[in-house]
Order: structure tokens, then sequence, then C-alpha cells
């Protein structure tokens, strides 16, 4: 099989402190045949400037107002060639081999497949991080968790042409969704190494989503998800800012969780640890 050309769609919206290394973390995997799409929502932060820098290295960069994450990232697919896609945010980056060990895990990239890995998630501010080991996959346990770390994602054009493109309207689950309707239509495999750096930090769009990112969340489970999935999600974001008041109070220390269950007694007798699957799912 010849070697297959990815595609690596870029979208950002100031995010000038770190574009630079997103960027470089794609051109140095050291993959011969990758394009760069950089689909900027307009930027007025030097964002433009530091793309420049690297235009020797990217196929294609648009700048121009859009509505959103989900209508640039299509912009952006909609100009790839590849035949292995995916995105990556401008806040993240690829650890070294990523490309290399998502395409052989695709086999001949034809079949419509999707892999995934695990992520270094990095706190920036807590000057802290940790692993994320990807799960297995499991379709019924995608419909209430998020089982995906997105930049650690690539699939097949056969994939996204069968699944279409990203929902616009949605803001924070963009890719969870389009992960459920694209199981659907192929196989998702775990690959089992470290793919790439999810960074949090003040600036984050997960962190800043309130009540619409829980309303996102809640409306996808409670669309795809066993009905009595829905009710857990809609009881843990109506006490989401309690639950969270205890968790930060209670967590990661020794003998002290079983105050934060205590203090809502009434929904972990109601749900039993179903609810801790949906807290971790809403909470940020």
């Amino acid at each position: 099989m010849s070697t297959p050309l990815v595609s690596i769609v870029v979208p950002t919206l100031n995010q000038a402190p770190f574009i630079e290394e997103t960027i470089a973390s794609i051109a140095g995997q050291n993959w011969p045949r990758v394009e760069i799409i950089v689909i900027d929502g307009g930027s007025t932060d030097g964002t433009r400037e530091v793309v420049e820098r690297w235009r020797a290295r990217i196929t294609h960069f648009v700048s121009e107002p859009d509505r959103g994450q989900a209508d640039a990232i299509n912009k952006g697919m909609r100009l790839a060639k590849g035949d292995v896609l995916a995105w990556l945010n401008s806040d993240d980056f690829y650890l070294p081999l990523a490309l290399s060990r998502a395409v052989a895990a695709l086999g001949d990239g034809i079949q419509p497949r999707l892999v995934y890995g695990s992520c270094l998630r990095l706190f920036q501010e807590e000057n802290r991080a940790e692993i994320a080991r990807a799960e297995p996959f499991d379709r019924e346990r995608l419909t209430y968790r998020d089982l995906i770390d997105q930049p650690s994602a690539f699939w097949t054009r056969a994939l996204w042409e069968k699944t279409g493109e990203l929902t616009e309207e949605h803001r924070f689950v963009l890719d969870w969704e389009w992960w459920l309707r694209a199981s659907a239509h192929g196989e998702f495999h775990v690959i089992d190494d470290v793919l790439s750096v999810y960074r949090f930090h003040g600036a984050h769009k997960t962190g800043s989503g309130s009540a619409r990112r829980t309303t996102e969340i809640c409306d996808l489970v409670r669309a795809h998800a066993e009905p009595a999935w829905g009710d857990i999600f809609d009881a843990v974001a109506a006490r989401l800012p309690a639950l969270s008041q205890t968790w930060r109070l209670c967590s990661n220390r020794r003998g002290l969780w079983t105050l934060h269950q205590l203090r809502h007694l009434d929904l972990y007798a109601r749900y039993g640890r179903k609810v801790d699957a949906a807290f971790s799912q809403l909470h940020v």
C-alpha cells in the first residue's frame, strides 16, 4: 500500500500563545505525506503572524469569521484531500510518532474505521499532568460517557463520508455527537499508546461552558442513551454546583469521599454509583 496522505485540520481563534506548538507537533511527525489546514475564525491576537511563520508547511490557511468551531472544522475537512483525517485544536499538540501509530492501526485506510489512543492531560495553571488511558470501545457506554479524547482520534475518509459533517449547532459536544453517529458506520479500535497532549488552561473552552455545556451534554444523553440515563444526568445537572463544591472539598482526601456521598445521600440512594458517572461528564 502506498503511503497515505494524512490531513490535519487546526481550528483556531485567538490562540497565539499555543498554536505554534500545535503546528510544530504536526510538522515534526516525520510523516512523509501530511497536509496541515489551519482555519482561523478571524483572530486579532497575533495568531495570523504565528501561522505565517509556518506557511511553507501549511497547505491551506483560511482566516475569516465563522459560525463556531464545528463550522471551522467542516470548512477544513472540505479542503482536505487525505486518506486519513483528524482535527487538532490549536491549544493541543501531538506527541512523537502519533501519526505513524494511527496510520498503522487504521490498516488499509479503505474501510470506515476510527482509532483512538490515550492522552496526556496537561493542567497548565496547576503545573500538573495526568495520563487518561484510552478505554476499550463500547458503543452503549458511549451514549452516556465520552470515551474518546478527541486529539488522540484519527479516522479514514470513508468513515467521514459515510457519517457526514459535524453538527454546527453544537459547541461543546460536537466531537462526542460525531463519535456516536460515526460508530454506526464503522469500526472503532483502541491504540495502546499516548498520542497527544490535551491542554487545560484559563481560556480553555470546556471550562467556560457553564449552563450551555451542561444543557448540550444532557440533551445528547437524553437523545442517545437509555431513558434512565437521561433522568440521572438531569438530576445531577440540577445539583451540579453543590456536587462540585463537595467534590472539591473531598476529592483525593483520604476517607472524605464518604462525606461527599452523605451530603448528597438522596441522589446516591436513588441512582447509586451512576451519579459519579454522570458527574464525571458534567463537572469541569
